[in-house]
């Protein structure tokens, strides 16, 4: 099975509640991101990503594309840790009323997970599990199914019955195609 790539995750903006800034030491760099804590708790959060927001709230759109229920996707982790690999990735789905329905981890640089059937939102959480220093170059989301281009036999018209016409197009009847 072959691997399309749906979305490059970047970490280069810091938003409320969605990373971990206490003692931090946050640089963006053309590498990625650099987070410094020497004093961090394990399982503590490192960084967040959602697929859905409230723009009114948070002012931002959301950083994770929209994933097709029942469907599988593979995440490769570019992600160095200090010491290494001492990180993981949750990946939590939530239902349509926000209630959390289930969730993966993923202790390595890369994994497979299935989006849920039921699941309508989810959200990525990069959280510490003893790491002093991370370089975040990016996650990059993968389908795991076989696309099929979308393609017409001929293009679409649009066509009017001359009694049909809107007012608003009036101007240019002559233009349009009627039947």
């Amino acid at each position: 099975m072959t691997k399309h790539l749906i979305h490059r995750i970047t970490w280069d903006q810091v938003y409320s509640g969605d990373a971990y800034l206490y003692g931090t030491r946050l640089t963006f760099t053309d590498q990625g991101a650099l987070f410094e804590n020497q004093r961090m708790a394990s399982g503590k959060l490192i960084s967040r990503f959602h697929s859905a927001t409230n723009y009114q709230g948070k002012r931002t759109s959301p950083a994770l594309p929209l994933l097709v229920p029942g469907t599988d996707y593979w995440l490769d982790l570019e992600i160095e840790a200090v010491p290494e690999g001492r990180y993981f990735l949750e990946v939590s789905y939530f239902n349509r009323q926000g209630e959390q329905i289930g969730f993966d981890i993923l202790r390595r640089n890369q994994g497979e997970i299935r989006y849920p059937e039921e699941a309508f939102t989810y959200v990525l959480t990069l959280k510490s599990a003893g790491a002093s220093q991370l370089l975040f170059k990016g996650i990059s989301i993968y389908s795991m199914e076989e696309h099929k281009p979308f393609k017409l036999d001929k293009p679409l018209e649009k066509r009017f019955l001359p009694d049909q016409i809107p007012d608003d197009l009036r101007l240019v009847q002559k233009l349009l195609k009627t039947m």
